[in-house]
């Protein structure tokens, strides 16, 4: 299934052919310096899952390439502790996994397989949590190979973004690539902190279930880059910007 170019115009790709990673990694080069991406996949009416409630039903192959392509090129995978709750997350291949969780509840969470099949080990994983929290989440994940930076605050509440991105930049992890759920991509957006939207759309209605931002958003956003395959699902680069 070949991916056609849209936007800007150019030859087509084939996601099996030779050299087709390699031109999807230009494709998604991301900016110079620190930046936060967000990474999402809707439906056409603008839900974050299928019918299973979660969102595995709405990738493709194509959209699990290029999710690991954009991994690739990212410091640290950002995800909420309910996406790792609902999806039962597991380690990514590459690609250090950051976890945010006021409370340190990881309940469901996929991270105990450490190796991939071929034998290869995976990323680490990094909770961001509260003193609280952080009891909570070594009990989880007591037998998991883990880290835990502790940010104070509340554990019944969400932790402040801008405070967690600059204890990561800290770390040398600059290049943050945000994966969900909608309730941190919500906070992302509604606080400004997202400087490229990468978005994936596929021709389905859902219907009902979790939109995939509930927030009051004002943002321009600028395309960069759109394919298309012959399922007719849009892989998309969006600038982001305050609306003037």
């Amino acid at each position: 299934m070949s991916l056609q170019r849209v936007l800007p115009p150019g030859a087509s790709v084939d996601p099996d052919a030779p050299g087709a990673r390699q031109a999807l990694l230009d494709d998604y080069e991301p900016d110079p310096g620190s930046s936060v991406r967000l990474n999402l996949v809707t439906t056409l009416d603008g839900r974050a899952a299928g019918n299973d409630g979660t969102s595995e039903t709405l990738t493709t192959r194509t959209d699990r390439m290029i999710l690991g392509v954009i991994r690739q090129s990212a410091d640290a995978v950002l995800v909420g502790a309910s996406t790792v709750r609902t999806e039962s997350l597991g380690r990514p291949r590459r690609t250090p996994l950051v976890v945010l969780s006021g409370s340190g509840d990881l309940t469901g969470h996929g991270f105990d397989s450490t190796t991939t099949r071929e034998g290869e080990p995976r990323a680490d994983v990094l909770v961001v949590t509260t003193p609280r929290g952080a009891e909570r989440a070594r009990r989880t994940l007591a037998t998991t190979p883990h880290d835990v930076l502790v940010l104070e605050g509340d554990d019944s509440g969400p932790l402040p973004l801008e405070t967690v991105f600059a204890a990561l930049r800290e770390r040398g992890l600059h290049r943050i690539v945000a994966e969900g759920g909608p309730a941190l991509a919500s906070s992302l957006l509604a606080e400004h902190l997202v400087d490229e939207l990468c978005l994936t759309v596929v021709p389905r209605i859902a219907g009902t279930g979790i939109p995939i931002i509930d927030a009051a958003v004002s943002l321009h956003a600028t395309p960069r880059l759109l394919l298309v395959d012959e399922a007719g699902v849009l892989y998309g680069r969006w600038g982001l910007s305050p609306e003037r």
